[in-house]
């Protein structure tokens, strides 16, 4: 398996903290830009995580197996003795917020977390978005009538499938500008079937948690986001320069709202 992480900003001689940046579930690391500059003035070494199935890293997504991943690369680089930040986008998010249960993080700064995977989708089915999801698992420069972009529509168009289990048709290998897969039903299984809920008994206090809310999110409600960051104590912020849950064109406003926090 080939996995890539990105690293850059501070020299391994004047690193004072270790940035680890996880990106949405079919995201690459690779379009969260920091300048190198910016980062060795705060003394940190930034560490760009593509898990399996995302950028040029092979495999299955499993959010599990992809912070074990991390904790091994992490580990290996003797970076667990440095003090850790994290930013994590929408699974990613999510994925950071489980694994600081295992590591001391300082801060994580979470855009749209995935608080409850299965809920994101009943979310996309109840808001009608669902085809947005939908079109992110499509084989490429394929219609939507020929085999497996039909079978992948039709599957997903309705939530039956959430209920009933039924994927193991759609064992096929997926590869496109967003997400690839060697097998899309194990990807639906790893993150939906029974799926993962970030369980308020995760926090931990020694964490300083920070959320930023898009102005308008189709994926996830930021009702229950926001009820979960005000009942358990969560600095949570709108930023209404982000239009979508994907913060589109808005990632230098995020940036600064981080630097303004601090590390």
């Amino acid at each position: 398996m080939t996995l890539e992480i990105i690293e850059s900003g501070a020299s391994e001689e004047n690193v004072r903290g270790v940035l680890v940046l996880w990106p949405s579930t079919g995201g690459n690391a690779r379009s969260f830009r920091i300048r190198d500059g910016e980062l060795e003035t705060l003394g940190l070494r930034l560490i760009k995580f593509n898990p399996p199935s995302h950028g040029n890293s092979q495999g299955n997504y499993d959010p599990k197996t992809a912070i074990q991943l991390l904790d091994a690369y992490l580990t290996k680089s003797g970076y667990k003795n440095k003090e850790l930040y994290g930013i994590g986008h929408s699974g990613g998010g999510a994925a950071l917020m489980m694994y600081a249960k295992e590591v001391p993080f300082q801060k994580l700064f979470l855009l749209s977390p995935i608080l409850d995977s299965v809920l994101s989708l009943r979310y996309l089915y109840e808001s009608g978005s669902i085809e947005e999801f939908s079109r992110l698992l499509l084989l490429p420069e394929l219609s939507d009538d020929l085999s497996p972009n039909k079978q992948i529509l039709e599957t997903l168009s309705k939530s039956d499938w959430l209920d009933t289990g039924e994927v193991d048709h759609l064992n096929v290998p997926v590869q496109n500008s967003r997400i690839r897969l060697d097998d899309l039903s194990l990807f639906l299984k790893n993150l939906f079937l029974p799926g993962f809920v970030v369980d308020p008994t995760l926090l931990q206090k020694r964490t300083n948690y920070n959320i930023f809310l898009p102005r308008e999110d189709k994926w996830f409600p930021k009702e229950f986001t926001t009820c979960f960051a005000k009942e358990n104590g969560l600095n949570c912020f709108e930023i209404p320069e982000a239009p979508d849950h994907f913060f589109s064109t808005s990632w230098l406003t995020v940036w600064k709202q981080i630097q303004k926090i601090g590390f």
